[in-house]
């Protein structure tokens, strides 16, 4: 298996491996229950937001020699996880389904449950952080994407790739940076002129207007 170090820093270096995932919520908690390590259970109130087959999980639990200790922890974290969700104003009918059904009494320490609440909601903002990202990300690709249309629409090839060199602050030839002044500066000065840009403006207006 890869060490998660490594594979946490080939990460940062922009390196992605694709690895097998869990098909469902279930094995998800089954195998952190498994590895036995405390900083892990942490995650599984946030698995609890879904609906889960608890008999499946407890099942598997239960062909193991500490399988009676790791029911118990997950009753635990069941517990801390409904009032977790009643804090939160996050559905819990469904793990209340479960506490009745299958008669857990586990209560958890203020502490535990503060614990535990740190790092759900810490977790929700880290990833409310990456969709506010994923989102800047992909409207700085559209931009860019209509951008680079707009300007196919004025420019031809050659122009454009003497702008990207310029863009990129990339030194040019004596013979592209004549070509420059010559073809490109002409109509980027028109293209920025006020009264142009204004000119274009009303047109497109009263075209809209008149169909």
């Amino acid at each position: 298996m890869i060490p998660a170090k490594l594979m946490k820093e080939l990460e940062k270096e922009g390196f992605s491996l694709e690895l097998p995932g869990y098909e469902t919520n279930e094995k998800k908690i089954i195998e952190i229950l498994k590895e036995n390590n405390p900083r892990l259970y942490l995650a599984i109130p946030l698995l609890l937001r879904k609906k889960i087959d608890y008999k499946k999980i407890t099942s598997a639990l239960k062909k193991r020699k500490d399988g009676k200790i790791l029911t118990k922890e997950f009753n635990s974290i069941i517990a801390i996880a409904i009032r977790i969700f009643k804090e939160e104003n996050i559905d819990n009918k469904h793990l209340q389904k479960i506490i009745l059904e299958n008669n857990i009494k586990e209560q958890p320490q203020t502490s535990e449950l503060n614990y535990y609440h740190g790092a759900f909601t810490e977790a929700l903002r880290s990833k409310e952080k990456t969709k506010e990202e994923d989102l800047e990300e992909e409207i700085r690709l559209r931009g860019k994407l209509n951008t680079n249309k707009a300007l196919a629409e004025i420019y031809a090839p050659a122009k454009r790739r003497i702008m990207k060199k310029i863009f990129n602050h990339e030194k040019l030839t004596d013979t592209e940076l004549k070509y420059y002044y010559r073809a490109i500066r002409p109509i980027s000065r028109a293209i920025l002129n006020d009264n142009l840009q204004k000119y274009l403006h009303l047109i497109e207006n009263t075209k809209k207007l008149h169909g």
